[in-house]
């Protein structure tokens, strides 16, 4: 196996990750007024959704997966978004759905030919780890995916942070920090094998479901 950043020639090099905790009995709300008033805005300005899920076990938690064909194209295409009707209407409505928003802006590394969008009701495992040092990506990456590919788990996308948020040039879109992650999607079902003590050892954190 080999490790590289995926060509920008690649479908959606660049992806947000949105983990949102809705209020209480609120996240059906929340889903529902995405799909009916914002999906299509969005996809109109440039923005690939490549799939939403919530998280089992935890019903007010929703990831949505957005994708970008370059930082110049997110720019373009959130800058024109946030311009609009649509927004405005959605962030004073998200005031009483929404408890808590972040959102990890990463860079994918798998698969090379670029992430395409997931299938609506396929269940998917992230595995979120949080890293010590940036420079321990790749070589946790490739171990990783070693050991899951071992188990029969090999994922099906992989990304990690993009050092380019730190400066981020969509204010209107505020993203998680100074903080390595690398995120691991695998298709589910199965179990996941206990890292050792060498790839727990590069993590301050995880990896999380």
């Amino acid at each position: 196996m080999n490790y590289q950043w995926m060509s920008q020639a690649a479908a959606c090099p660049i992806v947000e990750f949105h983990d949102v905790r809705t209020e209480k009995f609120r996240s059906a709300r929340y889903l529902a007024r995405y799909e009916t008033a914002l999906a299509g805005p969005l996809i109109a300005a440039g923005v690939v959704d490549l799939g939403q899920f919530t998280a089992q076990g935890h019903p007010e938690r929703v990831v949505q997966v957005r994708g970008f064909a370059s930082m110049l194209a997110r720019r373009r295409a959130l800058t024109a978004f946030h311009a609009g009707e649509d927004w405005a209407a959605h962030r004073a409505e998200a005031a009483d759905l929404v408890r808590e928003h972040s959102v990890m802006l990463m860079r994918a590394i798998r698969p090379e030919s670029g992430i395409r969008p997931i299938r609506a009701g396929d269940p998917v495992v992230a595995l979120i780890s949080e890293l010590k040092f940036p420079e321990q990506i790749g070589n946790y990456h490739l171990w990783l995916r070693l050991l899951l590919r071992k188990a029969g788990r090999d994922p099906v996308a992989a990304f990690a942070t993009l050092e380019a948020v730190n400066v981020n040039d969509v204010p209107a879109v505020p993203v998680v920090r100074h903080r390595s992650q690398h995120i691991a999607l695998l298709a589910g079902g199965g179990g996941i094998p206990d890292l050792p003590a060498e790839l727990r050892g590069c993590c301050v954190s995880g990896p999380k479901r």
